[in-house]
Protein backbone atom coordinates (compact mmCIF):
# COMPACT_ATOMS: atom_id res chain seq x y z
CA UNK A 1 0.00 0.00 0.00
CA UNK A 2 1.60 3.37 -1.50
CA UNK A 3 1.30 6.17 1.64
CA UNK A 4 0.67 9.56 1.22
CA UNK A 5 3.79 10.48 2.10
CA UNK A 6 4.97 8.60 -0.95
CA UNK A 7 2.25 10.15 -3.49
CA UNK A 8 3.06 13.46 -2.34
CA UNK A 9 7.09 12.86 -2.92
CA UNK A 10 5.55 11.32 -6.44
CA UNK A 11 3.98 14.41 -6.94
CA UNK A 12 6.62 16.62 -5.83
CA UNK A 13 9.43 14.86 -8.42
CA UNK A 14 6.92 15.12 -11.18
CA UNK A 15 6.35 18.38 -11.05
CA UNK A 16 9.95 19.26 -10.63
CA UNK A 17 11.11 17.11 -14.16
CA UNK A 18 8.06 19.22 -15.92
CA UNK A 19 9.75 22.55 -14.76
CA UNK A 20 13.26 21.71 -15.38
CA UNK A 21 12.26 20.23 -18.83
CA UNK A 22 10.09 23.08 -19.93
CA UNK A 23 11.82 26.35 -21.46
CA UNK A 24 11.82 29.48 -19.55
CA UNK A 25 9.26 32.34 -20.21
CA UNK A 26 10.40 35.06 -22.29
CA UNK A 27 9.36 38.37 -20.56
CA UNK A 28 7.10 41.01 -22.86
CA UNK A 29 8.85 43.42 -24.50
CA UNK A 30 8.75 46.84 -23.45
CA UNK A 31 7.60 49.21 -26.15
CA UNK A 32 10.47 51.36 -27.72
CA UNK A 33 9.62 54.70 -27.00
CA UNK A 34 12.58 56.40 -28.36
CA UNK A 35 11.67 55.40 -31.77
CA UNK A 36 7.88 56.85 -30.95
CA UNK A 37 8.73 59.72 -29.46
CA UNK A 38 11.39 60.00 -33.00
CA UNK A 39 8.64 59.41 -35.80
CA UNK A 40 6.43 62.03 -33.88
CA UNK A 41 9.33 64.37 -33.41
CA UNK A 42 9.56 63.57 -37.31
CA UNK A 43 5.79 64.11 -38.20
CA UNK A 44 5.64 67.81 -36.10
CA UNK A 45 9.19 68.76 -37.93
CA UNK A 46 7.88 67.80 -41.17
CA UNK A 47 4.01 69.43 -40.70
CA UNK A 48 6.01 72.58 -39.66
CA UNK A 49 7.76 72.61 -42.67
CA UNK A 50 4.92 72.02 -44.91
CA UNK A 51 3.12 74.90 -43.29
CA UNK A 52 6.14 77.07 -43.53
CA UNK A 53 6.31 76.65 -47.09
CA UNK A 54 2.58 77.33 -47.86
CA UNK A 55 3.20 80.67 -45.76
CA UNK A 56 6.32 81.81 -48.28
CA UNK A 57 4.51 80.74 -51.12
CA UNK A 58 1.35 82.98 -50.08
CA UNK A 59 3.92 85.80 -49.34
CA UNK A 60 5.10 85.55 -52.76
CA UNK A 61 1.65 85.31 -54.62
CA UNK A 62 0.54 88.57 -52.91
CA UNK A 63 3.57 90.29 -53.74
CA UNK A 64 2.93 89.26 -57.64
CA UNK A 65 -0.75 89.79 -57.16
CA UNK A 66 0.03 93.58 -55.74
CA UNK A 67 2.33 94.44 -58.97
CA UNK A 68 -0.31 92.71 -61.36
CA UNK A 69 -2.76 95.40 -59.78
CA UNK A 70 -0.91 97.98 -60.03
CA UNK A 71 -0.26 97.27 -63.56
CA UNK A 72 -4.28 97.71 -64.33
CA UNK A 73 -4.00 100.87 -62.67
CA UNK A 74 -1.24 102.26 -64.43
CA UNK A 75 -2.90 101.40 -68.09
CA UNK A 76 -5.65 104.03 -67.76
CA UNK A 77 -3.05 106.88 -65.69
CA UNK A 78 -1.05 106.68 -68.80
CA UNK A 79 -4.25 107.14 -70.89
CA UNK A 80 -5.76 109.95 -68.13
CA UNK A 81 -2.22 111.75 -67.96
CA UNK A 82 -0.73 111.41 -71.59
CA UNK A 83 -0.38 115.05 -72.17
CA UNK A 84 -0.49 115.98 -68.46
CA UNK A 85 3.26 115.49 -67.83
CA UNK A 86 2.98 116.67 -64.16
CA UNK A 87 0.59 114.38 -63.24
CA UNK A 88 2.42 111.66 -65.25
CA UNK A 89 5.13 111.81 -63.20
CA UNK A 90 3.28 112.37 -59.58
CA UNK A 91 1.29 108.88 -60.71
CA UNK A 92 5.16 107.58 -61.52
CA UNK A 93 6.38 108.52 -58.26
CA UNK A 94 3.78 106.56 -56.63
CA UNK A 95 4.14 103.38 -58.60
CA UNK A 96 7.82 103.28 -57.95
CA UNK A 97 6.93 103.26 -54.09
CA UNK A 98 4.18 100.57 -54.51
CA UNK A 99 7.22 98.41 -56.78
CA UNK A 100 9.55 98.96 -53.78
CA UNK A 101 6.93 97.47 -51.26
CA UNK A 102 5.91 94.90 -53.41
CA UNK A 103 9.57 93.97 -53.64
CA UNK A 104 10.52 94.42 -50.07
CA UNK A 105 7.62 91.53 -49.27
CA UNK A 106 9.00 89.76 -51.58
CA UNK A 107 12.17 90.18 -50.57
CA UNK A 108 11.70 88.87 -46.72
CA UNK A 109 9.64 85.81 -48.38
CA UNK A 110 12.84 84.81 -50.46
CA UNK A 111 14.79 85.29 -47.25
CA UNK A 112 12.67 82.81 -44.93
CA UNK A 113 12.56 80.41 -48.14
CA UNK A 114 16.47 80.16 -48.65
CA UNK A 115 16.56 80.12 -44.47
CA UNK A 116 14.47 76.81 -44.81
CA UNK A 117 16.45 74.85 -47.03
CA UNK A 118 19.54 75.82 -45.78
CA UNK A 119 18.23 73.94 -42.88
CA UNK A 120 17.07 70.99 -45.14
CA UNK A 121 20.48 70.83 -46.56
CA UNK A 122 21.90 70.59 -43.12
CA UNK A 123 19.76 67.75 -42.05
CA UNK A 124 19.62 65.53 -44.78
CA UNK A 125 20.15 61.60 -43.96
CA UNK A 126 23.57 60.38 -43.23
CA UNK A 127 25.21 59.19 -46.09
CA UNK A 128 27.57 57.01 -44.32
CA UNK A 129 24.38 54.76 -43.24
CA UNK A 130 22.43 54.96 -46.84
CA UNK A 131 24.02 56.50 -48.88
CA UNK A 132 21.26 55.60 -51.67
CA UNK A 133 18.82 57.09 -49.51
CA UNK A 134 21.27 60.60 -49.11
CA UNK A 135 21.51 60.97 -52.53
CA UNK A 136 17.94 60.75 -54.02
CA UNK A 137 17.32 63.33 -50.96
CA UNK A 138 19.93 65.52 -51.48
CA UNK A 139 19.02 65.65 -55.29
CA UNK A 140 15.13 66.00 -54.54
CA UNK A 141 16.17 68.71 -52.58
CA UNK A 142 18.46 70.06 -54.29
CA UNK A 143 15.38 70.37 -57.28
CA UNK A 144 13.11 72.09 -55.02
CA UNK A 145 15.56 74.69 -54.54
CA UNK A 146 16.53 75.43 -57.95
CA UNK A 147 13.03 75.47 -58.87
CA UNK A 148 12.21 78.01 -55.98
CA UNK A 149 15.53 80.25 -57.23
CA UNK A 150 14.28 80.60 -60.97
CA UNK A 151 10.89 81.39 -59.62
CA UNK A 152 12.13 84.25 -57.70
CA UNK A 153 14.94 85.31 -60.51
CA UNK A 154 11.28 85.34 -62.71
CA UNK A 155 9.86 88.25 -60.39
CA UNK A 156 13.07 90.04 -60.26
CA UNK A 157 13.20 90.04 -64.30
CA UNK A 158 9.05 91.29 -64.23
CA UNK A 159 9.72 93.95 -61.91
CA UNK A 160 12.85 94.99 -63.46
CA UNK A 161 10.98 95.53 -66.74
CA UNK A 162 8.08 96.93 -65.69
CA UNK A 163 10.71 99.85 -63.89
CA UNK A 164 12.06 100.12 -67.25
CA UNK A 165 9.11 100.87 -68.78
CA UNK A 166 8.09 103.37 -65.98
CA UNK A 167 11.67 104.92 -67.07
CA UNK A 168 10.87 105.23 -70.93
CA UNK A 169 7.12 106.84 -69.44
CA UNK A 170 9.12 109.36 -67.56
CA UNK A 171 11.54 110.04 -70.36
CA UNK A 172 8.32 110.60 -72.94
CA UNK A 173 6.14 112.88 -70.45
CA UNK A 174 10.23 115.19 -69.83
CA UNK A 175 9.83 115.49 -73.73
CA UNK A 176 6.31 116.38 -73.77
CA UNK A 177 7.38 119.23 -70.93
CA UNK A 178 9.55 120.46 -73.04
CA UNK A 179 6.88 121.40 -75.65
CA UNK A 180 4.09 122.40 -73.50
CA UNK A 181 5.53 124.07 -69.94
CA UNK A 182 7.26 127.05 -69.99
CA UNK A 183 9.41 126.38 -66.78
CA UNK A 184 11.94 123.44 -66.68
CA UNK A 185 10.66 119.85 -66.18
CA UNK A 186 13.53 118.37 -64.41
CA UNK A 187 13.92 121.06 -61.88
CA UNK A 188 10.05 120.10 -60.67
CA UNK A 189 9.52 118.11 -57.63
CA UNK A 190 7.21 115.45 -59.60
CA UNK A 191 9.69 115.04 -61.91
CA UNK A 192 12.46 114.82 -58.98
CA UNK A 193 9.83 112.63 -57.07
CA UNK A 194 9.64 110.06 -59.78
CA UNK A 195 13.24 110.24 -60.68
CA UNK A 196 14.60 109.36 -57.33
CA UNK A 197 11.58 106.52 -56.30
CA UNK A 198 12.71 104.51 -60.26
CA UNK A 199 16.05 104.86 -58.70
CA UNK A 200 14.85 103.26 -55.60
CA UNK A 201 12.93 100.49 -57.50
CA UNK A 202 15.96 100.04 -59.06
CA UNK A 203 18.40 99.31 -56.26
CA UNK A 204 16.05 97.17 -54.51
CA UNK A 205 15.63 94.84 -57.49
CA UNK A 206 19.62 94.86 -57.70
CA UNK A 207 19.12 93.90 -53.89
CA UNK A 208 17.00 91.45 -54.12
CA UNK A 209 18.91 89.50 -57.02
CA UNK A 210 22.11 89.75 -54.84
CA UNK A 211 20.29 88.44 -52.35
CA UNK A 212 18.75 85.77 -53.82
CA UNK A 213 22.13 84.54 -55.39
CA UNK A 214 23.80 85.07 -52.39
CA UNK A 215 21.54 83.31 -49.79
CA UNK A 216 19.94 80.01 -52.00
CA UNK A 217 22.27 76.77 -51.53
CA UNK A 218 24.99 76.02 -53.53
CA UNK A 219 23.55 74.21 -57.18
CA UNK A 220 20.35 76.33 -56.90
CA UNK A 221 21.57 79.12 -59.18
CA UNK A 222 23.80 77.13 -61.71
CA UNK A 223 21.58 77.67 -65.26
CA UNK A 224 19.80 80.64 -64.20
CA UNK A 225 20.82 83.92 -66.31
CA UNK A 226 22.68 86.69 -64.95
Amino acid sequence: MVSMVQISGLVAATYGRAATGAPAATPAKAPDKTSDEDSVLEQVKSQARTAKKAQIGDAKSNARARIQRLLEQLKLLKKLYADDPKQMAHALAAAAKELQGAVKDYGAAAKDSAAMFGEDFQNLPDASTDPDAAASARKDLEAQAKSEAAGDMDFIKFVRSIGNDLRDTLTTARTKATLTMKEKFEESDDYKDADKGLKDLSKSVDDLDQQVRTDMPPGSLMTLAA
